[in-house]
């Protein structure tokens, strides 16, 4: 039962991105068990880790999903009121190095689901990588490429591998 379970939570991922229209998405999203606030515009992205189905996701209002960004829904992510993820903009909520095929290295580096939040009114730069674990404070600017670990203070600018603050 868990297996065609999550094969059906596949097969709507696969729909959701033929629907071209992103306030339609964000509807389709809030149908299908997503937290999702009015105004929510989620363009074409890719929810990958849907053994819960979209249960995970909470996304505020007056939000914008830019494309190509991905979405790992394995732990929860909260993305609050008013954020911008600009494209292609990687959120991972888990981190596993293989301890379902028995991989040696999942022993040195256990598997932990402790999912991401980004607070209200944050901007995501394109291309930007958010590790589970992470917690963008309010207001909180992530410039473009850059790679997040941890907690970043709110109303600041971070940029870099690894984040740093500027501002």
């Amino acid at each position: 039962m868990h297996d065609l379970k999550h094969g059906l939570y596949l097969l709507a991922e696969i729909l959701l991105r033929l629907c071209v229209n992103p306030r339609l998405r964000a509807r389709l999203l809030s149908m299908l068990g997503a937290g999702v606030g009015r105004n929510a515009r989620i363009y074409d992205c890719r929810f990958i880790n849907l053994q819960q189905g979209f249960a995970n996701l909470s996304i505020g209002q007056n939000v914008h999903v830019g494309t190509a960004c991905l979405i790992d829904l394995a732990g929860p992510v909260r993305i609050g009121d008013g954020t911008v993820l600009s494209p292609r903009v990687n959120v991972i909520s888990h981190s596993d190095a293989g301890l379902a095929h028995n991989s040696p290295l999942s022993i040195r580096y256990p598997s932990e689901k402790a999912g991401v939040l980004i607070g209200a009114n944050c901007w995501i730069g394109a291309n930007a990588t958010i590790l589970s674990g992470s917690v963008v404070g309010e207001g909180t600017v992530v410039g473009a490429s850059a790679l997040v670990k941890g907690t970043l203070d709110g109303g600041s600018v971070y940029v870099g591998v690894p984040a740093r603050r500027i501002g």
